[in-house]
C-alpha cells in the first residue's frame, strides 16, 4: 500500500508537468496544406511580369542571409494572366513569403514579403503586396 501511495502522486506529477500546451508547430514540407501566392503592385496584379516567389519555412521574418527554402517562378503565359505561385506539401506552422519581379507600368523592379501561418491542412490563398525597390 505504501508503494501505491508513492506511485500515484509521482504519476500525477509526471503527467501534469508535460508541455503539451506549449507545442508549437514547425512549418516545413511533409503535410498536405498548400499556399497559393498572388503578388500585386498597387492592388493590380496584371502589370507584373516575370515574378519569382520564395518561401522560408518556420519563419515570420525574412532570412538575414537571403536564403529561402523553395521558390516558384511565373512568366506571362505560364499559368493564366494573373501572376501566381503555389507551394504544396506544407505542415501547419509559420512561413515567410517573398516575391520579386518587374512592373512594366512603372518600369521598375518590385519586391515585397509578409509572414503567413498555416493553421489547417487545406489550401490557402495569400495576396502578397509588392512595392518599388531601388538597388536590387
Amino acid at each position: 500500500m505504501k508503494r501505491l501511495t508513492l506511485i500515484f502522486p509521482l504519476s500525477i506529477a509526471l503527467l501534469t508537468s508535460c508541455d503539451h500546451d506549449k507545442f508549437r508547430p514547425v512549418g516545413g514540407k511533409g503535410g498536405s496544406a498548400s499556399i497559393m501566392v498572388y503578388p500585386q503592385h498597387h492592388g493590380d496584379p496584371t502589370a507584373l511580369d516575370s515574378v519569382t516567389m520564395y518561401i522560408k519555412y518556420d519563419a515570420l521574418d525574412a532570412p538575414a542571409d537571403g536564403k529561402y527554402d523553395d521558390s516558384v517562378s511565373w512568366v506571362p503565359g505560364s499559368g493564366g494572366t494573373v501572376p501566381n505561385g503555389t507551394f504544396t506539401g506544407l505542415w501547419n506552422g509559420d512561413y515567410y513569403l517573398f516575391a520579386r519581379g518587374y512592373d512594366y507600368n512603372v518600369a521598375q523592379r518590385v519586391r515585397g514579403g509578409l509572414p503567413f501561418t498555416v493553421k489547417a491542412q487545406q489550401s490557402h490563398s495569400v495576396t502578397l503586396p509588392v512595392g518599388e525597390e531601388s538597388g536590387f
